[in-house]
């Protein structure tokens, strides 16, 4: 009875430490630099607007307007060697990331240069829960 109970503390355990993702910040290459608008609104008449700023200071930020950009500041995702809020998920794939502060939890996925994927959660009020917005790029392309 004891070696079964030990055996399964130790499964557990094995399981715990192989969950762990590695840390690290958004990979430079093929990720959109200019202000991502969802394909329609996800609010109401309210678009998501993302912009994401790749490399060491890795920060994602996170707004709600109309068709246009938005001045507000929006919430801000950074990642930080401390605090590590943005971390490779889904098999640590480089182009998909985990992130959690206080008030969001949520994943971002680069599909491209010009689109990303988002779902997150906002655990404090308004409760807000946006599951899978494709944003794309608004600049604009030469034909």
């Amino acid at each position: 009875m004891k070696k079964t109970i030990i055996l399964l503390i130790s499964l557990f355990v094995i399981f715990l430490a192989s969950c762990k993702a590695n840390t690290g910040p958004i990979a430079t290459e093929g990720t959109p630099t200019d202000a991502l608008k969802s394909v329609g609104p996800v609010l109401g008449t309210a678009y998501l607007w993302i912009t994401i700023t790749p490399g060491e200071n890795s920060a994602v930020v996170i707004q709600f307007g109309s068709a246009t950009a938005p001045n507000t500041t929006g919430e801000t995702i950074t990642f930080d060697t401390n605090i590590q809020d943005i971390s490779p998920a889904k098999d640590e794939n480089n182009s998909s990331y985990a992130f959690q502060t206080g008030t969001l939890t949520g994943s971002l996925e680069i599909l491209d240069s010009k689109r990303a994927e988002i779902s997150f959660t906002q655990n404090v009020t308004p409760y807000i829960k946006i599951m899978e917005a494709v944003c794309e790029s608004t600049a604009a392309t030469a034909p």
